[in-house]
């Protein structure tokens, strides 16, 4: 009976730990995401500086050790010092740009060589989401991480609560919608629309089954939750499922390059139903949860704000897969820069640019215009996770694009030092190998040119992304099972860092091996 009490009473001191919060500022939600923003410049940095000198499994140490491990303390026991951290990598990144740029005074920039389907930012924004949701689920459980960053109860900015709405942006992106420009045929409406939503429907069981099965378990093994989060039931592989068929059924309907109008109506219908039926009142307040419905007000609610966040993430991804079809033909390693002649002041010059910089200029654009449609919802609707109102998804598509610009800016500063870097290298095996007339290499130089791309992407980035739906949900069974085995709330700073060190470094080795035996598991 005393045990029984005891984990009762633990479980409900647990709910009150993670319930109940009001969030923190939006610059305090950018200033906890910059630091691992920066490592990722100082990590493509320092790979490009010893990229014939280190091993594989060096390299990926590396990363975990500049990337994770910096993002778990600047979410927790360095949370007030992230300006500093920022500096510091700025500093360390700043220098390395500076020896690889005593490489390039001979060269002239004009081009850089990688896959035409693969981009970088991408990538580093799918996985960085992902990495920093997978911590902060644990986190969250130990008080060396703080409350600003937990879930809101009703209105605010928080970083647990940008991460479901990165996590539906970041899908976005690469939606097949988002890629796909080819005109399609007209079949009929009806055909069309129930075919599209048959298959949607059986890819979407899976989600729902992780879902429900997860409800189970926790009610099962009387593990915490948090009602107001999604509802008593409901839970974020719901939404997933939810979202997926709503949006599939949309874009099956309408064509896909009107997704940005597709998308601010019904955030605005969203907005506008919660405002003047209220609705908004009955999923904030505290009325009985007696039907599937009322106990799951919060999911039920929300998914019409995902759905509209969806459909403008899949304009942005619009805006960036267009950016680069009409200047890479296929199969072609080529991304050239263009010349544009300027005269200012009486002085004439050249400027090189990119497809990237100029995509880097619209990206800043959107996220400035995403700000200050931000303010304005802030002061007439406020910002409510909870509701996925226009609020939230506005300040979601802040965030995100704001990140994307940053990471793309990184991109471009990569394109510019560490490939050409490898350029030289190139030239110089390649002039090395003529002059020997060396036959029958089992190595070609193009070959070695191609494995020095791949072997300067950020490798954990890349397992991550390639079973992404798979992380997640085994750092969901990572931090239930770490709960269910260690009390949490009763751990000390030292512990509770160790604690999360081990359990990111057990995800990511999970997902590293599979990546690199080639195992993707789809859901």
């Amino acid at each position: 009976m005393s045990n029984s009490w005891n984990k009762n009473n633990y479980r409900q001191q647990q709910e009150a730990f993670i319930s109940g919060h009001g969030g923190t500022t939006s610059r305090e939600v950018i200033y906890a995401i910059m630091p691992n923003i920066c490592s990722i410049l100082l990590t493509t940095t320092i790979i490009g500086l010893f990229n014939e000198v280190i091993h594989r499994n060096i390299r990926v140490l590396i990363e975990f050790a500049l990337i994770v491990i910096p993002s778990i303390l600047c979410c927790t026991i360095l949370s007030e010092y992230v300006i500093t951290v920022c500096f510091i990598m700025m500093a360390i990144s700043a220098i390395n740009i500076l020896i690889l740029g005593f490489n390039l005074n001979s060269l002239p920039i004009h081009h850089r060589k990688f896959p035409c389907d693969k981009k970088p930012f991408i990538t580093n924004f799918r996985a960085l989401t992902n990495i920093i949701t997978a911590i902060c689920i644990l986190a969250i459980d130990f008080h060396i991480f703080p409350r600003k960053f937990a879930k809101t109860e009703i209105f605010g900015y928080s970083l647990m609560d940008s991460g479901v709405g990165l996590f539906i942006l970041a899908n976005a992106l690469v939606a097949p919608e988002a890629k796909d420009f080819t005109p399609k045929p007209r079949i009929g409406f009806f055909h069309t629309i129930s075919k599209n939503i048959k298959y949607t429907a059986r890819s979407c069981i899976p989600l729902l089954i992780l879902g429900f099965g997860r409800s189970v378990a926790i009610e099962i093994l009387g593990y915490q939750k948090h009602v107001t989060e999604y509802g008593v039931h409901w839970n974020f592989f719901i939404t997933l499922a939810f979202v997926k068929l709503f949006t599939s059924s949309i874009t099956s309907t309408i064509n896909s390059k009107y997704s940005l109008l597709s998308g601010i109506w019904i955030l605005g219908m969203h907005e506008y139903v919660l405002s003047t039926k209220g609705l908004k009142e009955w999923v904030l307040s505290n009325k009985p949860r007696d039907d599937f419905v009322s106990a799951n007000r919060e999911g039920v609610v929300s998914v019409p704000g995902y759905v509209g966040l969806y459909l403008i993430g899949v304009a942005i991804g619009r805006l960036i897969h267009s950016t680069y079809q009409n200047s890479q033909a296929q199969n072609s390693f080529q991304h050239k820069l263009k010349i544009i002649h300027i005269k200012l002041f009486g002085y004439e010059f050249d400027a090189n640019y990119n497809e990237s910089m100029i995509l880097c200029i619209k990206l800043s654009l959107i996220s400035a215009q995403t700000c200050a449609a931000t303010l304005f919802c802030d002061t007439y609707f406020r910002v409510s996770r909870r509701l996925a109102n226009a609020g939230y998804c506005m300040w979601i598509l802040t965030l995100g694009v704001m990140i994307l610009t940053l990471l793309l800016l990184i991109e471009i500063i990569s394109d510019i030092l560490v490939y050409k870097n490898i350029d030289l290298e190139y030239d110089q095996k390649k002039t090395k190998m003529q002059k020997t007339n060396i036959k029958n290499k089992r190595e070609t130089v193009s070959d070695k040119y191609e494995k020095n791309i791949a072997e300067n992407t950020i490798e954990i980035f890349e397992a991550v992304n390639y079973n992404g739906l798979i992380f997640f949900l085994f750092s969901n069974l990572m931090t239930g099972g770490i709960n269910m085995l260690v009390r949490t709330l009763y751990i000390n700073e030292l512990n509770a860092v160790q604690i999360l060190i081990a359990y990111m470094a057990v995800n990511v080795l999970s997902v590293l091996l599979l990546y690199r035996k080639q195992v993707q598991i789809k859901l």
